[in-house]
């Protein structure tokens, strides 16, 4: 039987934080394969020995970023009032999952992902299975839950979590990763409205 996972303290959870935040700038100017522990390091400060306490590789330290953002989008994908409609509940899922995916720490993650996958294959899975892939079976689980109560079309809950989380995308994310276009809430709520009406349609 495995001991239990003594949770950090404030101060640890801290410089936690401190680090994968210095490490994240570098990271995202310089890219994984060219980001070295001694350059977290140089931007962090104090002793090694701490840094590797926290986090032993960069590796470990990517991971962390990983999940942190990921967190990010699954919270996004979760309701927060059993009293919402469901249209209301759906369009809030859908911008607060846009506004993750569009805002520069989701951008950059994507970029590094896309541009290392190929050298990093373990990181890219790691990736996909805790961002794209989990986030479309939270969705899909809280739209199966809909379809029991008859709110929504019979359809496989996973192809229309796909369907919708392809439709809040669109093209908005492609043109912010790949042309570095900024895109304003008025324009995301509506995206997110046309996207709403499309999986709701008898």
């Amino acid at each position: 039987m495995s001991a239990p996972v003594t949770p950090p303290t404030d101060k640890q959870a801290a410089k936690q934080e401190e680090i994968l935040n210095a490490a994240w700038e570098i990271f995202a100017k310089e890219g994984f394969g060219r980001t070295s522990m001694d350059q977290i390091h140089a931007c962090v400060g104090g002793s090694k020995r701490t840094l590797y306490k926290h986090f032993p590789n960069k590796e470990k330290l990517f991971e962390a970023m990983i999940e942190r953002i990921s967190g990010r989008v699954i919270k996004a994908l979760k309701p927060r009032s059993a009293t919402e409609s469901l249209e209301a509940t759906l369009f809030r899922m859908g911008v607060d999952y846009l506004t993750v995916l569009l805002s520069e720490d989701g951008l950059a993650l994507y970029r590094a992902m896309t541009s290392e996958a190929r050298h990093f294959p373990e990181l890219s899975r790691d990736f996909f299975e805790n961002g794209p892939e989990a986030a479309t079976k939270s969705l899909a689980q809280f739209l199966a839950l809909q379809q029991s109560k008859g709110s929504l079309p019979d359809i496989d809950p996973e192809t229309a979590a796909e369907l919708f989380l392809g439709a809040v995308r669109g093209n908005l994310h492609l043109s912010a990763v790949l042309a570095g276009r900024s895109h304003s809430p008025e324009v995301i709520h509506n995206k997110v409205s046309d996207a709403v009406r499309a999986l709701l349609r008898d």
